[in-house]
């Protein structure tokens, strides 16, 4: 059996032990049935091997004699899974476990590492086997240099590591924000999203929590995506409390996501507003908004942080970046922002800044919504502000 965080990684080890049996000497090789892409049967020898991916009861209740578990550092149930399969193997079974280690995360929240760990020092039945970089045989101090030339370093060590210490090892990084700010947020976190039209039209994808008051002045700023690999997030937020207001979260086309963006601007009195314009998803979301007419578009704002009058949109250079997460980092810490979203929050938590590097989310992690509120943050800092004219008057 083998067990792996995706199902396709599973199909994938399928295909290299076909490919294994393929090649054996015909004295050996015999009839393979069933064939299919997750199972292989052996009728010769009554063996099966079943892919599944890894789940909190994936092979609980079967009889299998391997269970090989790939990339396990991975698995987002390894130890529940691990409790699961176990009795299955009884005392003859064997179990094998293969993964790179994940820096980003310490021993004290990795189940691999410790199970690792526990190996090395004897209070498993395990046996601990460690291959480094130069396991492969075609592998050259040459190609090393070629195939991590734009890794930074802990990235390297993690992915080709040449001693057990790199491998282990986790980066010396703390949390982006701070985590006393965190728990403010999360105690502030108190509206629920309220009943309205836009999110029975987008279907759930946009969320209201407040409504908007006439007079008052909004900021959106859009991170859109192509809704295959990561959801997009659009965050409105009062531009004076820097409350938020609503927001849009999740997995959807480019051009449905300019059709929330349009619409989110015009409900929130047409909101100074924004978005990233990045990639292909960037281009398609941001003609989307154009061809609709949204109103209100901020320029273009440079790494000074003043405006490019000819042209819409942000594109987050490396350093408009950090200028943007620092500048939130402030925000956040000083209470200058109130998101009202659990899994943004969330979000926020995880983010990390490592030692030597730019900040980021985890491996496997995402930044939807840091970089919405980023940019919702730098247009409130920044949104032309109108004159005020001050009258006197005579009161009882």
């Amino acid at each position: 059996m083998i067990l792996s965080k995706r199902e396709d990684d599973a199909f994938d080890l399928i295909d290299r032990c076909k490919f294994i049996d393929n090649h054996l000497p015909d004295f050996i090789r015999t009839k393979r049935e069933p064939d299919q892409r997750g199972l292989i049967g052996f009728p010769d020898t009554y063996g099966v091997i079943q892919a599944l991916p890894s789940t909190e009861d994936a092979g609980r209740s079967t009889d299998a004699t391997i269970v090989v578990c790939d990339e396990w550092e991975y698995h987002p149930y390894a130890e529940i899974n691990y409790g699961a399969v176990k009795p299955t193997l009884g005392q003859s079974g064997q179990f094998i476990a293969m993964s790179t280690a994940n820096k980003l995360v310490d021993i004290s929240k990795s189940f691999f590492k410790t199970m690792y760990n526990k190996a090395k020092s004897g209070d498993t039945n395990m046996i601990p086997r460690f291959y480094n970089v130069w396991s492969r045989p075609d592998r050259t101090p040459e190609s090393l240099e070629i195939e991590t030339k734009d890794m930074p370093l802990w990235m390297r060590e993690q992915e080709y590591p040449e001693t057990e210490k790199q491998a282990l090892g986790t980066v010396k990084s703390i949390p982006f924000f701070k985590p006393e700010a965190i728990e403010v947020l999360y105690a502030n976190a108190t509206l629920i999203p309220i009943e309205h039209e836009l999110s029975q039209r987008f279907r759930g994808l946009v969320r209201i929590y407040k409504l908007p008051v006439p007079g008052n002045r909004y900021c959106l700023f859009n991170d859109p995506s192509a809704g295959k690999d990561d959801p997009h997030a659009i965050i409105v937020a009062d531009a004076v409390s820097g409350e938020e207001t609503a927001e849009s979260h999740g997995k959807c086309p480019a051009e449905q996501c300019g059709e929330i963006h349009d619409s989110l601007v015009r409900l929130y009195n047409n909101a100074f507003n924004s978005n990233e314009i990045q990639a292909t998803a960037g281009g398609v979301c941001d003609k989307t908004i154009k061809d609709l007419g949204t109103p209100n578009r901020a320029y273009r704002l440079k790494t000074d942080g003043k405006w490019n009058d000819k042209e819409f949109g942000f594109f987050t250079s490396d350093s408009l970046k950090r200028r943007m997460l620092w500048d939130l980092e402030k925000a956040v810490r000083l209470g200058q922002v109130r998101p009202y979203s659990k899994e943004c929050i969330n979000e926020f938590s995880q983010f990390i800044q490592p030692e030597g590097e730019d900040p980021q989310c985890p491996r496997g992690g995402h930044d939807d919504y840091i970089i919405a509120w980023a940019g919702v943050w730098q247009l409130i800092q920044t949104m032309p502000r109108g004159s005020m004219k001050v009258i006197s008057f005579d009161y009882a």
